[in-house]
């Protein structure tokens, strides 16, 4: 199978790269760090207008008419840039809103109009229940938000964020804004009890951002040992450095060949989509968390200061680990849904 972008799909990843590259430098975005909100209203709005937000919606639900492939795509280039800001909630909140005919905040959500907000229980009391939300929420992103995507198991509603009682959260990624949530059963303005569908999207779009990390990290990595000396000779010629190398580049590839194969499985229905979906969640957290850790280690000393941008892969790909379920929760889900032969 061949899971090379098509030309189409690479004019795609290009004119993604030029705005993250352009808007998202990681060096300019860092006086935002701890604050409560990392969302410039006129650059989202920009982001909106490339048609990021319904990339993967139906021109009929007024997306842009392509699938979950080319959202994978977008939503690595998002990790290789370490891009903040809400961007899963509103892809997905637009999703929901366009399939359960809420048209006209589906098109408020996709103009960049309304801010959506991340929720996932936090202890056990978070539930959906029919057209009402209750309980104990992480929220990411809450600052400034207009409205809360909740996701709680297979099923997901869209609330307003007035009606949310929000206190915030030390964050370990300081442009990842995070709160503590609490609501007592207050009315969805939009919800799907089964929701199983919109989850695994969020399971292959989060994998996705972790093989940008694991992607970017590599060529970090590879770059600094190109540029730095030492002894007279770049570092790269140095087995330890080279090797260590060679390695971060398997896991991203063995990453995003997993990513991409299962946007291909969830797009086509196949039985065993939602093994493939687990299995990329999985390989994409651990190759980027491994990756960003070791990309640290090859900068030697300047790449634990502050003002490099190596540690800001560490810290993402720790929270976005911890996003739509965690290593432990994928890992149960490669056992629940067994391969098909």
């Amino acid at each position: 199978m061949d899971l090379l972008p098509t030309e189409e799909q690479d004019e795609i990843i290009n004119t993604v790269r030029s705005q993250l590259e352009r808007n998202f430098d990681l060096h300019a975005l860092a006086e935002l760090d701890g604050a409560n909100s990392v969302v410039d209203s006129a650059l989202w709005k920009q982001c909106a207008e490339l048609g990021w937000f319904g990339l993967g919606l139906p021109e009929a639900l007024g997306g842009v008419g392509y699938t979950l492939a080319e959202e994978a795509l977008l939503f690595a280039e998002i990790g290789t840039h370490a891009a903040p800001g809400p961007f899963l909630p509103t892809v997905l909140a637009a999703r929901l809103a366009a399939m359960v005919g809420a048209t006209e905040l589906a098109a408020q959500i996709l103009s960049g109009t309304q801010l959506v907000a991340l929720a996932e229980p936090h202890g056990d009391t978070a539930a959906v229940a029919g057209a009402t939300v209750s309980g104990t929420f992480r929220v990411t992103d809450f600052g400034g938000a207009d409205l809360v995507l909740v996701l709680v198991g297979a099923s997901a509603a869209i609330v307003a964020a007035a009606d949310l009682v929000a206190e915030p959260l030390a964050s370990l990624d300081r442009l990842v804004p995070t709160a503590i949530g609490t609501v007592s059963q207050i009315p969805a303005l939009c919800y799907q009890d089964d929701a199983s569908g919109l989850q695994l999207r969020a399971t292959v779009l989060i994998a996705a951002e972790l093989a940008g990390i694991a992607t970017a990290t590599a060529q970090q990595s590879t770059q600094y040992a190109k540029d730095r000396e030492q002894f007279g000779t770049p570092i790269g010629s140095f087995q330890a450095v080279k090797h260590r190398c060679a390695d971060m580049a398997v896991r991203a590839d063995a990453a995003n060949s997993l990513v991409r194969y299962s946007a291909i499985a969830v797009l086509d229905g196949l039985p065993d989509a939602a093994f493939h979906a687990h299995a990329a969640r999985v390989v994409a957290t651990n190759a980027a968390i491994e990756n960003s850790q070791i990309n640290v280690q090859n900068h030697g000393g300047i790449g634990f200061t502050y003002e490099h941008t190596a540690h800001r892969f560490v810290t993402r790909a720790q929270v976005r680990s911890r996003t739509v379920g965690d290593l432990r929760s994928h890992l149960g889900g490669l056992l629940e849904q067994p391969a098909a032969l």
